[in-house]
């Protein structure tokens, strides 16, 4: 995967993006909030796509997607 820096505005937005679908403002994206932010995007995904593209963007593997993590994914 490219790493792609974001400037500062485009950062805001990623931080914006990340905090309204961090439901329970825990600084972490669980895969339920992953769910519902698919849902709200209407990415009409599966459950086995959903999982999917969760474990990609959840790149330590610890079940939740962190700050880092989404705007990575955000910037590629």
């Amino acid at each position: 995967m490219t790493e792609k820096k974001l400037d500062e505005e485009a950062l805001d937005e990623v931080r914006e993006a990340f905090d309204y679908n961090d439901r329970d403002e825990d600084g972490l994206i669980d895969l339920e909030e992953f769910a519902d932010m698919l849902d709200d995007l209407e990415a009409d995904m599966s459950d086995a796509e959903t999982r999917a593209g969760f474990r990609e963007i959840d790149t330590n593997h610890d079940g939740k997607i962190d700050f880092g993590e989404f705007a990575a994914w955000w910037a590629d």
